[in-house]
C-alpha cells in the first residue's frame, strides 16, 4: 500500500468506528431496556463493593462465565465464581470501592444483549487509597423476564510498579 491508500484506509476505519458508535448510542437511546442492563452492572458492582458473594451471584445467569485480564483468569459456574469473588474481595477494603464509568455503549434484542463500558475504580486497601482504569464488557440474557449477566470480561492496565 502506498501512503494515500494507508491514509484512505485509516479514514474509512475511523469513519466506520464513529458510525458504529453513533448507531450503538442511538440504539441505546431508542431502547429503554438498556437502562436495566446498566442497573444490573450497578447491582453487581455494589455487591462486589460490599463483599457480598451471594449478591454478586444473583446478578449472574446460570452457567455464567467471567474473564479477567491475565492468563488463566476465567471462571465458570457458581462454585468457581464464588471462589473467584472471595479472592477479589481481598483486593480492597469492604465498602471502599467506587466505579465511575465514563463511556458506555450497548445494544439489546428481546432476550440477549451486550454492554461495554470504560472508566475508573477508586478505593482503599488496608486504608491506602488506589485508583485504576477499568474496561468491562457484558453479554446479558433474559431468563424468566429478568436480565442476568451471562458473560463478563474485565481488564485493567497493568505494569511494573514505579520505584
Amino acid at each position: 500500500m502506498n501512503r494515500r491508500q494507508v491514509f484512505a484506509a485509516g479514514v474509512v476505519g475511523v469513519t466506520a468506528a464513529a458510525v458504529a458508535n453513533v448507531q450503538a448510542q442511538d440504539a441505546a437511546k431508542d431502547n429503554p431496556e438498556l437502562d436495566k442492563i446498566k442497573a444490573l452492572l450497578k447491582a453487581h458492582d455494589e455487591a462486589l463493593t460490599s463483599h457480598n458473594a451471594e449478591g454478586v451471584l444473583a446478578t449472574l445467569a446460570e452457567g455464567a462465565a467471567v474473564m479477567g485480564s491475565g492468563p488463566g483468569e476465567m471462571w465458570k459456574g457458581q462454585d468457581e465464581l464464588k471462589d473467584a469473588y472471595q479472592h477479589f474481595f481481598m483486593v480492597f477494603d469492604k465498602g471502599e470501592q467506587n466505579f465511575e464509568y465514563l463511556w458506555r455503549v450497548g445494544n439489546l434484542s428481546s432476550d440477549m444483549g451486550w454492554l461495554m463500558t470504560s472508566g475508573n475504580v477508586t478505593g482503599k486497601r488496608e486504608g491506602k487509597e488506589f485508583t485504576y482504569p477499568l474496561n468491562v464488557s457484558l453479554t446479558v440474557s433474559k431468563s424468566s423476564g429478568e436480565w442476568k449477566i451471562a458473560a463478563m470480561h474485565f481488564s485493567t492496565l497493568t505494569g511494573e510498579k514505579e520505584a
